[in-house]
């Protein structure tokens, strides 16, 4: 019986179809990048607003005594503005240092509702920082007026 080399060129030859193992790497690679984005994702679930259902045949309540309406929008060249109460404009950092002002204590904040406006074209990352600064100041009220 006569026996056939091995080498690696004949080995290389004898060998059909693709090879799975870096299309298996990449997609336990993907996998893992989607298990660990949805860890990151959390916090946004927990935004507590009073968003408005669409179509909502229950009738509104009443507001509290005091109510905050702040206005953010989009200056020409791509800057937020923010306003209070229509009172004049500012950055979302000055709002965040102006809702402190407004709300000295805890008791004053319960009986708050702040009411963010937001234009179509604004950051969503500008009304996060807007809640998050309502939050600090203690403001539990928090919604969004809808377009």
């Amino acid at each position: 019986m006569l026996s056939r080399s091995r080498s690696a060129l004949a080995s290389y030859e004898a060998h059909h179809g693709p090879n799975m193992t870096p299309m298996v790497d990449v997609v336990m690679v993907i996998l893992i990048f989607f298990m660990a984005s949805t860890v990151v994702m959390g916090p946004e679930w927990f935004l507590r607003s009073g968003l408005p259902r669409k179509g909502s045949t229950v009738a509104a309540q009443p507001l509290p005594e005091t109510r905050i309406t702040v206005r953010l929008s989009i200056t020409p060249d791509r800057q937020t503005v923010v306003s209070i109460d229509g009172g004049p404009p500012g950055t979302p950092v000055d709002a965040a240092s102006a809702l402190r002002v407004l709300v000295p204590d805890s008791l004053a904040a319960s009986s708050i509702t702040l009411l963010i406006d937001a234009a179509d074209d604004v950051p969503y990352d500008d009304v996060v920082t807007l809640h998050e600064a309502a939050a600090t100041a203690g403001i539990t009220k928090v919604g969004v007026v809808p377009r």
